[in-house]
């Protein structure tokens, strides 16, 4: 784990002021410290008429549904904090794609866990620009949203899924049909559409295992944009689909005593900790 923070501390190695005309945080910043040294509301569930359209995967916000098939050719509409973020620090994104990929490809790490201990600390944020950078690499990117407690990457992107993760989980739907291809670059998306109920049984489903088995069969990549640790949800039972996590943390409101305890948590799960990445949000 010490050889990832310090990449990751290379990747993000300072703290760098915001543009205050545009509104925008600073950079993520990976630290490379121990945890002991020292986002959303929930999506709102669409009506019966437009959950029952299973033909149609998606279909862009205000733009006709695209017809049959599973989202290709949908055009994702990046936010403006993520293409400022890009201008401004995509130096440090591409070297810590650089390094994520080292990792990877040393250590056999496929599917990584993007986790936070509490909400609005910019986990989806770096995300989703991590992402964007990884779709300009050579290899099949995949971004799911499993943040069953407030799903939003879908809204962030400008998409409106028909199918999403939770349908094919909890309903049977054709997981092609939740799977959304971004036309321009090779990065895909699996969205949810809604909350879960019982994010407990929802991760220990058999459903939920042969998804994740098959997106490790078809993908190069999978990042996964998970929910809060201490929303009541604990990452013990995602060991069995997840490689390794890296827990996003805002410095201003998590302290140290909770950075420790998600540690233990993820421990506790099975689940490596490949480093930390402090966000000024």
């Amino acid at each position: 784990m010490k050889e990832v923070d310090e990449a990751l501390s290379r990747a993000y190695s300072q703290r760098t002021q915001a543009n205050s005309s545009t509104g925008v945080p600073p950079s993520p910043h990976w630290t490379s410290r121990k945890p002991g040294d020292s986002d959303r509301a929930p999506a709102a569930r669409q009506d019966s008429s437009e959950r029952g359209g299973r033909g149609r995967a998606t279909e862009p916000l205000g733009l006709p549904a695209p017809g049959l098939g599973h989202g290709s050719g949908i055009e994702i509409q990046w936010p403006d904090v993520v293409e400022e973020l890009e201008r401004a620090w995509g130096d440090r994104f591409e070297s810590l794609a650089d390094r994520l990929l080292e990792v990877r490809a040393r250590r056999n790490l496929k599917v990584i866990l993007f986790t936070s201990c509490h909400r609005a600390e910019g986990r989806t944020t770096l995300v989703l620009t991590l992402a964007r950078v990884l779709a300009r690499r050579p290899l099949k990117t995949l971004l799911v949203d499993a943040d069953l407690s407030g799903p939003m990457l879908a809204r962030s992107l400008g998409v409106r899924p028909l199918v999403g993760l939770d349908d094919v989980v909890e309903d049977g739907q054709a997981l092609n049909e939740a799977l959304i291809e971004s036309p321009d670059e090779r990065l895909w998306l699996l969205p949810m559409r809604s909350a879960v109920s019982r994010p407990r049984e929802f991760l220990s489903s058999a459903a939920w295992s042969c998804a994740m088995a098959r997106l490790r069969r078809e993908f190069d990549l999978v990042l996964i944009d998970g929910s809060p640790l201490f929303t009541g949800l604990s990452a013990a039972v995602l060991h069995n689909s997840v490689d390794a996590a890296v827990l996003v943390h805002n410095s201003a409101t998590t302290g140290q005593r909770a950075i420790l305890r998600a540690q233990e948590v993820l421990e506790a799960g099975g689940v490596p900790l490949l480093g930390l990445a402090e966000t000024f949000v």
